[in-house]
């Protein structure tokens, strides 16, 4: 009960400090980070695709590890929230600006990019929680297995892609992301995963297991 307990908390404390992102997202903004590189990247809408799938990946997700790799949950978990209040602070004493093109077009991609444009204002650029977020999820599914690792990486080299090439983001906001996820990872593996508490949770249940076998020898327990 405990373990759900906390299972349950995280999962309100990710969806919590998500919704930072649209209290914040509004002027003045202090920055603007564009360069000419950026105003050099073409407009694709089919990378709105990947740009859009960034939710549905994320708690997707959360419910696998959540089910099947519970260490991985808690530590995406704090990961994520961590990455939300981070970025919260450049989005409430650094905010930037990002100034988007005028998409044509009456298909089905170039709608989707102007609905993109129509529900998220143009501010908290930097860092780029498309490229946090992603980032995060990536290196997670590395520890599930190489396969999964290597799909959730190309996935977010997409995502990353995206935030240029349909405009939601600048060059600048890319590392910005990167070192936030890197962090904030390496920080939660560190304790939910690779750390001795980590461990010591294992032993419990290895030990809660042995307990069951023996519990479960003759004339007691299920097969």
């Amino acid at each position: 009960w405990r373990g759900l307990a906390m299972a349950l908390v995280l999962a309100f404390l990710v969806y919590a400090s998500s919704k930072l992102y649209g209290s914040l997202n509004h002027g003045p903004y202090r920055f603007f980070l564009r360069t000419p590189l950026d105003l050099a990247m073409p407009v694709l809408t089919p990378f709105v695709v990947p740009y859009v799938s960034l939710e549905p990946v994320t708690y997707g997700t959360l419910v696998f590890f959540l089910l099947f790799r519970i260490r991985l949950y808690r530590s995406v978990a704090v990961s994520l929230v961590a990455a939300f209040l981070v970025a919260a602070l450049f989005f409430f004493f650094a905010q930037t600006y990002v100034a988007r093109p005028t998409v044509a077009g009456s298909d089905l991609l170039a709608r989707m990019v102007r609905g993109v444009y129509a529900s998220d204002h143009p501010y908290n650029d930097f860092p780029s929680l498309h490229v946090g977020v992603s980032t995060i999820l990536a290196i997670h599914w590395w520890r599930v297995g190489r396969t999964a690792g290597w799909v959730a990486g190309v996935w977010a080299v997409v995502v990353i892609a995206s935030t240029q090439l349909i405009h939601q983001h600048y060059l600048a906001d890319i590392p910005g992301g990167l070192l936030l996820a890197f962090g904030v990872s390496r920080l939660a593996l560190g304790h939910f995963v690779d750390g001795p508490r980590a461990s010591r949770d294992d032993d419990r249940v290895v030990e809660a297991g042995a307990r069951a076998g023996m519990a479960g020898g003759p004339g007691g327990g299920h097969p």
